[in-house]
């Protein structure tokens, strides 16, 4: 009874003096440890006029290959192409 109660003195006394505490807030407000949310999809299929995509239940007309590239990357979305 008296090693377990030595060792959690212990066990503060090193968490304290190597600012252990201060550490865990650090990495935990830096994001540390936390998994990246996984990358939302968007199908875009070739139409007569362009390329076309289902986005939150709203449809998006593009004209061109380079401005698919850009919506893509402005609203941070991974694209998935169907017949080109």
């Amino acid at each position: 009874m008296k090693l377990t109660h030595d060792l959690d003195g212990l066990r503060r006394r090193i968490g304290k003096a190597l600012h252990l505490d201060y550490l865990k807030q650090v990495s935990g407000g830096l994001g540390v440890g936390k998994p990246e949310p996984a990358p939302e999809w968007v199908i875009v299929y070739r139409t007569a006029h362009g390329f076309c995509c289902i986005y939150h239940g709203e449809p998006v007309e593009l004209h061109e290959m380079l401005d698919v590239q850009i919506w893509a990357e402005e609203m941070d979305v991974q694209t998935w192409f169907i017949g080109l």
